[in-house]
């Protein structure tokens, strides 16, 4: 069956969304809609969506429903499009909590299934401009159905999601927002946290190395996205906090008592615990390895790193621009897809002059 697809709020993810499901054989057509007409002409532009919409009207076309909006308009859009819902429509959500928003799809019209989804994936550039079809590539795209949804029409989003490349995993709306509070909500408070420890002044911001940019970087997030985000998982978080108050008062007694092991202890166990988390990086195959090369400054650099791997016939399936100096010089990183590619590739590179090695 092929669906007509509607996506209703066109900006990070529902651009990203309509890129990459535009490309299932699944799809017959995307349609957007939004309240920003330089958005929607920004999408058709990009070929993110086929046709813009007013969204009574998309939703009575459509056969699939994304919900890509900020989570605080759910609740009216819902009770707007509830009566043009087609019959055996599925309607879904990219939300980051599931417990909320499944209670308001909880009265929807006979035959509509509800799927809760969140793909774990995003970026600094926010609205349609930051748009990439490759955005979920690898990432978690977990979904969570209500009693509404049969097994049938579940497998069927599933299937539509694989477009995206994503990793799609199911899970109830409780454990999945208990897991969010822990590796996303409570990440993003002790981000903003630390940032206003530094009170703004201009020494501790001159000197913030590449260590708390890392760590403070999602600081940087729509404050007004996030506050819906937070308020809608304030079931979980007050306890989450809690837990990691309790874990700083345990580093902060090892200094007060110069207790060296119980510091210890803690970092040891931080160690082994973050050790374990799965290297899958977004956009790349299973098995790739990294090449770094320092590089001189000049027009025309990239492309010659790329004609070199083209004469070796080795495919570059990533690249990132790690350190530059203007007039100078920088590293890049360039992932192959095997260890004997990357091998070869860092003898051509030094045949030609750029010192590179295998990371």
């Amino acid at each position: 069956m092929l669906s007509n697809v509607l996506i209703i709020g066109v900006g990070l993810i529902g651009g990203s969304l309509g890129l990459a499901l535009k490309e299932s054989p699944l799809v017959k057509k995307v349609s957007g809609v939004d309240n920003d007409p330089e958005s929607l002409k920004k999408a058709l532009e990009i070929g993110a969506i086929d046709d813009s919409a007013l969204l009574e009207d998309g939703v009575k076309e459509a056969d699939v429903v994304f919900l890509c909006t900020s989570p605080g308009a759910y609740a009216s859009i819902i009770e707007r499009i509830k009566p043009h819902l087609k019959p055996n429509a599925i309607i879904s959500d990219v939300g980051s909590t599931k417990l909320e928003v499944m209670e308001l799809l909880g009265n929807l019209p006979a035959g509509v299934s509800a799927i809760g989804g969140h793909p774990m994936a995003g970026s600094e550039t926010q609205g349609i401009n930051g748009a990439d079809r490759y955005l979920f590539e690898n990432a978690v795209y977990v979904l969570s159905p209500d009693a509404s949804a049969t097994n049938e029409k579940l497998n069927y989003l599933k299937n539509l999601l694989e477009a995206t490349g994503a990793r799609i995993k199911i899970m109830e709306a409780k454990p999945h927002d208990e897991l969010v509070a822990t590796i996303s909500h409570i990440p993003h408070l002790l981000a903003a946290a630390l940032v206003n420890l530094t009170g703004g002044e201009s020494n501790s911001l001159m000197m913030a190395a590449g260590g708390f940019r890392d760590t403070t970087r999602i600081a940087s997030s729509n404050p007004e996205l996030w506050l819906d985000i937070l308020f809608s998982n304030r079931s979980c978080l007050p306890e989450k906090l809690d837990n990691i108050m309790e874990i700083i008062n345990n580093m902060k007694k090892a200094l007060e008592n110069n207790d060296r092991e119980l510091m210890r202890q803690e970092l040891s166990s931080a160690k082994a615990i973050r050790d374990r988390i799965p290297h899958i990086r977004k956009g790349l195959i299973p098995g790739f390895s990294d090449i770094v090369c320092i590089v001189p400054d000049r027009p025309g650099i990239i492309g010659k790193l790329g004609l070199i791997m083209d004469k070796e016939n080795i495919n570059i399936v990533d690249i990132e621009i790690l350190r530059v100096r203007e007039g100078d010089g920088g590293t890049i990183r360039l992932g192959v897809p095997t260890l004997e590619d990357a091998h070869r590739a860092v003898a051509a590179l030094q045949q030609e002059a750029i010192k590179g090695w295998v990371r």
